[in-house]
């Protein structure tokens, strides 16, 4: 052999043994999704970080991250505290691998990601707040301010929506198990529907369900529970929403990803609304709520006879880990109060599908997940009920990205502003046409003409006022007050049921 060709022979070896290193120095994606195995706290801090082990991985959870439920954001350290319940339940980490390590920046939580469930309601029990399924299990709301049913507190992480109701018919109206005979909260006059659309509707035994939750003992702690042949339709300018899928596709700097199609998809209550999405903006410091128009849209072919609507776009930036969707009949927003305290008229989705860029050339190093556009990662949600401030995520799990933590001053001269909301709408057609904030639409999506509003004025007869949840460390909606019209408004409350 040539002394060339002992040297290149050397120089290619050397090059072979240090391509694995240089692989495992590169932010490389993870997406971890399976049984939950173990998890640990670093210390007792509020915000503490530590570990988590999935299907064999021991993954480095970073300080201010929030595990997120179907309808709460938990602080690490509870997680942890309540471990044992969960061993075994479906967990899905993202993040990406540093140097090899890999390190969370996204934790979701169910006991199954798919865990749909259906059946006929085969009886009832009042007192108890329980429904028995045909052939199948015993359900109970997970229900800890008792709002639809005599409630259930033993759950408290996998709880349903009391604000945008997680109980409904198909249209998004909400129902109830009565807590007796004679609710008026829950009135058996509902069904068949001809009442003031305030009122919730009960189950009945018949009823089709579709449920989600998880499993204690013999019973389905529900967080989910949706009468899918139950179809209350409302009349006037009250509607009630109901989402089921809220996907966002992350874009990614590097040009081997692929960019997944947005889509958030919902049904209302009443044929004549259409709807403004908003992404919901958090201030780094107080936690205030700012919400920013996103799109505006109509019922999926100008009307169907689902009441559907979908948003479907290619969104590059202005992510949000939360949507709010706001009704409007005619052009003005409708959102109100009902007797029951739940909102109508509006909703609030969390993100429940994270799509990243995934690899597009094969054989090349695959891109790492991109957090750098997620502002509750990169500054934080603010401070919190108790004044405790949730900032950026530390250590930040992708490289280069540059972390201003908010300089937030004196956090004991800091308000909460967390648990309120602007109940004074401005119609989607004056925000868009007056500015085009980033990813709206500029027109009225799925209707065959643009929204145009002429001296037309929001619903003023909403105030903000507090949350009613049962700790504010951990749901972080805000709730809306308003007054509510009385039973003998026909023409605003009247409702029919199909």
């Amino acid at each position: 052999m040539s002394r060339h060709s002992l040297l290149t022979t050397l120089t290619l070896g050397i090059w072979l043994l240090g391509l694995p290193l240089k692989v495992m120095t590169q932010d490389a994606p993870l997406f971890i999704q399976g049984g939950f195995e173990d998890a640990t706290a670093t210390d007792d801090s509020y915000n503490t970080g530590g570990t988590i082990s999935l299907n064999g991985f021991t993954i480095t959870v970073p300080t201010n991250v929030l595990v997120q439920f179907p309808a709460a954001w938990v602080p690490w350290k509870d997680f942890v505290e309540d471990k044992e319940a969960m061993i075994g339940y479906e967990i899905n980490a993202i993040g990406n691998f540093i140097n090899g390590e890999p390190i969370a920046a996204q934790i979701l939580a169910y006991e199954f990601f798919e865990g749909l469930n259906s059946g006929f309601i085969e009886s009832i029990d009042h007192e108890d707040g329980s429904m028995k399924i045909s052939a199948g299990p015993t359900l109970r709301i997970s229900d800890p301010n008792a709002v639809f049913s005599v409630g259930f507190d033993e759950a408290p992480f996998f709880t349903a929506d009391d604000e945008s109701p997680s109980i409904s018919s198909f249209s998004g109206f909400p129902m109830c198990i009565p807590r007796n005979s004679s609710d008026p909260a829950c009135p058996a006059s509902n069904r068949p529907f001809q009442g003031s659309g305030t009122f919730m509707a009960p189950f009945l035994p018949g009823d089709f369900v579709t449920f989600q939750g998880i499993r204690r003992g013999n019973e389905f702690i529900c967080f989910s529970i949706i009468a899918e042949n139950v179809q209350i339709l409302t009349l006037g300018d009250m509607v009630y929403v109901r989402m089921e899928l809220g996907l966002l596709g992350i874009s990614n700097f590097n040009p081997n990803a692929e960019l997944a199609e947005s889509r958030f998809i919902g049904f209302v209550s009443n044929s004549r609304a259409t709807v403004a999405l908003y992404a919901m903006d958090y201030d780094p410091c107080t936690g205030e709520v700012t919400d920013r128009i996103v799109a505006a849209l109509g019922l999926r072919g100008g009307g169907n006879e689902q009441n559907k609507f979908e948003y479907r776009a290619d969104l590059l930036t202005g992510y949000a880990r939360e949507y709010r969707v706001v009704t409007e009949i005619d052009g003005v927003p409708k959102t109100r109060t009902t007797k029951n305290n739940l909102l109508a008229g509006t909703y609030v989705q969390p993100v429940n599908v994270w799509v990243q860029g995934e690899q597009a050339i094969p054989g090349t190093p695959p891109p790492p997940y991109d957090f750098s556009q997620m502002p509750w990662l990169t500054q934080g949600v603010g401070i919190d009920a108790d004044g405790n401030l949730w900032g950026p995520l530390d250590p930040f799990p992708q490289t280069g990205v540059i972390i201003d933590a908010p300089q937030c001053g004196d956090l004991s001269a800091t308000d909460f502003r967390g648990d309120e909301v602007d109940t004074d709408w401005v119609p989607s057609a004056t925000l868009l046409n007056d500015t085009l904030p980033l990813n709206s639409t500029t027109t009225l999506v799925n209707t065959t003409s643009e929204v145009v509003i002429t001296n037309a004025t929001p619903d003023d007869s909403g105030v903000a006022r507090k949350r009613n949840v049962s700790s504010g460390r951990w749901l972080t909606r805000a709730r809306l007050e308003a007054e509510v019209s009385g039973d003998d408004d026909s023409q605003t409350n009247r409702t029919t049921a199909a």
